[in-house]
């Protein structure tokens, strides 16, 4: 019987990819979710769902059942993000998981008070095998959410982030990189900052977005102040909003152009340069 990958997070951009990938290569899938009937009714027959929800730690144990590895995606934006998952690898470790794979965020390792830091922490003192993947901002970001949004509203992204750069990484190869630390044993122990080859800035993103799919697109920078506005209007918590606020401080000094060539080491292959994610998701963009 095949061992059982249970993934945490499997409704986000990355979960998704990963659970396609376990299925296609004929591994034993639990996808949990808070809603996962309605989420994989499309993938009937070919993944087990468990019901999960960081909110109600009673779903930790059968979603755990029988589990021999976990792909872990935290709460990335929540401030309590190492105490909702502290108790879910406390079960791990009752019901005798054998890895975690951490999905967590690139330079996380700078902050040993960082809750995600201090989440892997706890998950290297467990005794569990482990492995960290830290990747920077997603390129999807672009084709999804409210920067889609943006762009398909007002052919413009505006953003607080300056001329600052930023090694965007594909999603599907943080996908990848996920599935060789739960099928590829030499991964345990170790920790993988996921970038692209290239650190760009927005108006990088604009030209390229523009000559792939043939709209003018273009990079407004904005003030804090006046994204902090925008995200009010549109509803947004104001913890929410000082996170996002936060990340952009980040962004501007510097701290998310770094390059590394992890996904090189893991894939053994290039990481996906942005122009050929635009052009992978090109049609996306078009749309009115």
């Amino acid at each position: 019987m095949s061992e059982i990958t249970l993934v945490i997070g499997a409704t986000g951009k990355t979960g998704t990819e990963i659970v396609r990938l376990l299925i296609a290569n004929g591994k034993a899938v639990r996808a949990a979710s808070r809603n996962p009937s309605a989420v994989f009714a499309k993938l009937a027959g070919q993944v087990e769902t468990a019901t999960f929800d960081f909110e109600r730690p009673q779903t930790f144990p059968p979603a755990l059942e029988g589990v021999a590895k976990v792909l872990l995606m935290a709460r990335p934006g929540d401030n309590q993000s190492d105490k909702a998952a502290m108790p879910l690898i406390d079960e791990a470790v009752e019901k005798g998981v054998r890895l975690i794979v951490n999905l967590t965020a690139m330079g996380v390792e700078r902050d040993d008070s960082f809750p995600l830091r201090i989440l892997e922490q706890y998950i290297e003192a467990s005794g569990i095998p482990f492995t960290h993947l830290r990747p920077n901002w997603f390129m999807q970001n672009f084709s999804s959410g409210p920067m889609l949004a943006d762009i398909r509203a007002t052919g413009a992204i505006h953003l607080p982030a300056a001329d600052a750069k930023i090694s965007f990484i594909d999603v599907r190869d943080i996908a990848a990189a996920g599935y060789a630390a739960l099928t590829e044993p030499h991964h345990a122990g170790k920790a993988y900052t996921l970038t692209g080859a290239v650190a760009m800035d927005h108006h990088d993103v604009a030209k390229v977005l523009s000559r792939v799919t043939g709209k003018t697109i273009s990079y407004v920078p904005i003030s804090e102040d006046v994204a902090r506005a925008i995200l009010a209007k549109g509803g947004f918590p104001s913890e929410m909003i000082e996170r996002w606020t936060k990340f952009f401080q980040m962004v501007r000094l510097g701290f998310c152009s770094t390059i590394s060539h992890d996904v090189e080491t893991v894939l053994g292959r290039p990481a996906i340069a942005f122009e050929q994610y635009a052009r992978d998701y090109a049609s996306i963009f078009r749309r009115d």
